[in-house]
């Protein structure tokens, strides 16, 4: 019979399986298409802050890689999330001002 830390390991595991495969939808769309008006970036750095200090806490005070680990690419895709917002922001922001000033 598993132990419920066996049970919480798993559902913790799985958890964070699937929240890694939910951010490659968001990132395909930023990437599709020509802005990104509807994104928070707010909330995406907020969830960046918190996935990188989460990853800073198990690592150094839980002492676990894994969780670290999990949490570390939690924080990439995040990351990757704002980079994209804030880059597409960006030449959206360009192409407008060029197109203003022919």
């Amino acid at each position: 019979m598993p132990t419920a830390e066996s049970l919480i390991l798993v559902a913790f595991s799985v958890a964070n399986a699937c929240r890694l495969l939910a951010y490659l939808p968001q990132i395909s769309v930023i990437i599709k298409t020509s802005d990104a008006a509807g994104v928070s970036s707010a909330t995406w750095l907020l969830f960046f802050l918190s996935n990188g200090m989460t990853c800073i806490y198990a690592a150094r005070i839980v002492a676990d890689m894994s969780m670290a680990l999990t949490f570390l690419a939690n924080t990439i895709c995040c990351g990757t999330i704002v980079m994209l917002v804030h880059y597409k922001r960006r030449k959206c922001r360009r192409a407008s001002a060029f197109r203003s000033a022919m």
